[in-house]
């Protein structure tokens, strides 16, 4: 009993692992129960192919080369694949790129984790039950979940990409058949006599070793960037976070302004306007000058990449004034400005703040995305800003 333990420890571990990096949009988890077993059955069918052809060939390097890569890894990969492709890929639940991986994973697993009971069970009959249970735990259980993470993260590309739907699926087959022969390939190669002469046994682990390491970053790699998409698609504010500006952040606040403005007043002001503003308002002396009049302004950060600011100040006993918030265009519409109110509401809060107030171009569309949030028209300002220009705003505020 200990050692079937430790033959399912390692592929359960790993499809809890993959599971909870699905964090935003988490598939069923029959779904993936599904997948998991018809994975162990997948063994079956490559069991057979595998001990018809396996004999067919010596144990010469080329020999044990073809063996590694075709009669093995492409059999199983190829396996594998079939169950990714007809269930898991057919599934509603299958939505964003990044399912291709999770699935894939899935169906690996239950793959490996039949293939290392057999493998430890007929080593412990020799004595060699817990020695062949860690090496497998460390190395051929998440080298097939490599496998999968290589598969699948092309296959989660195809689903979204019909022009080259059968490309993608094609290369996510190869390069799971190309690293699971690469590994396959240097173990096998201990059993030719013929390498004996030019490599020892030692060597040719280690080549199996650095593949998987190498499957190992890659596949890594992979993850992150299918992650990262869904967190944009599914959880776009999961990344944020707002830091408190300081004076060294001024130019940062500069290069934001320019590149936001255009777009959020491009349609009601003209761009002599707008260049007279940015000058009269975003000035290093004009910032410096709002910082030293306890105007507080923070940068609103997209993971490392900043992609908006805001700024607030105590105008009366209890009440803020919000007097900057702007985001990058690629960034709007995405929760990123609801994000901002929702913390400078919290941080008001805290301080005893009863009122939220702001000031927004009677023509701006923001108009309606503060009511949205609970801002209500209380007054109607025309603001003199010099040189013919106006600020024909509406005062709106929310309450605590």
């Amino acid at each position: 009993m200990d050692y079937i333990a430790l033959a399912i420890a390692p592929g359960l571990a790993i499809c809890l692992f993959i599971f909870y990096r699905d964090a935003y949009n988490r598939e069923p988890r029959l779904n993936m129960i599904v997948s998991f077993f018809l994975g162990v059955l997948s063994i079956i069918p490559a069991f057979f192919i595998e001990r018809y052809f396996y004999d067919g060939f010596n144990n010469s390097i080329a020999g044990m080369a073809f063996k590694a890569f075709i009669v093995v890894a492409l059999t199983e990969e190829a396996c594998k694949f079939a169950v990714l492709r007809f269930y898991s890929y057919r599934q509603k639940s299958f939505d964003e790129p990044l399912d291709g991986i999770v699935y894939a994973v899935m169906v690996s697993m239950g793959f490996a984790t039949l293939e290392n009971i057999l493998y430890v069970t007929s080593s412990a009959a020799e004595g060699r039950g817990y020695q062949v249970a860690l090496l497998r735990m460390f190395l051929s259980v998440p080298a097939h979940a490599t496998f999968g993470v290589l598969m699948g993260y092309h296959v989660g590309r195809a689903k979204f990409n019909p022009a080259r739907k059968n490309a993608l699926m094609v290369l996510g087959l190869f390069w799971a058949v190309f690293f699971h022969g690469t590994y396959d390939v240097f173990l096998f190669w201990q059993q030719s006599p013929s390498m004996e002469d030019y490599i020892s046994d030692i060597l040719l682990f280690l080549g199996a070793v650095i593949s998987f390491i190498v499957a190992l970053r890659l596949s890594w790699k992979l993850i992150y960037k299918h992650r990262v998409l869904s967190q944009q698609t599914y959880m776009p504010t999961a990344s944020l976070r707002l830091r408190r500006a300081i004076q060294k952040d001024i130019p940062l606040i500069r290069e934001l302004s320019h590149k936001i403005w255009p777009s959020a007043y491009g349609a009601i002001l003209s761009a002599e306007q707008i260049d007279y503003m940015l000058k009269m308002m975003y000035s290093e002396e004009s910032l410096l000058g709002q910082m030293k009049e306890r105007h507080e302004f923070i940068i609103v950060n997209d993971g490392q990449t900043p992609v908006g600011f805001a700024s607030f100040s105590l105008v009366e006993n209890g009440i803020y004034k919000l007097h900057k918030l702007y985001v990058m265009p690629q960034n709007q519409g995405k929760g990123t400005g609801k994000f901002v109110i929702t913390e400078i509401l919290k941080a008001m809060l805290r301080k005893g703040g009863t009122a939220l107030r702001l000031n927004v171009n009677r023509n701006n569309k923001a108009k309606d995305f503060y009511e949205k949030l609970g801002f209500v028209i209380i007054n109607e300002e025309d603001i003199d800003i010099g040189n013919g220009y106006f600020m024909n705003d509406y005062v709106m505020e929310r309450k605590m």
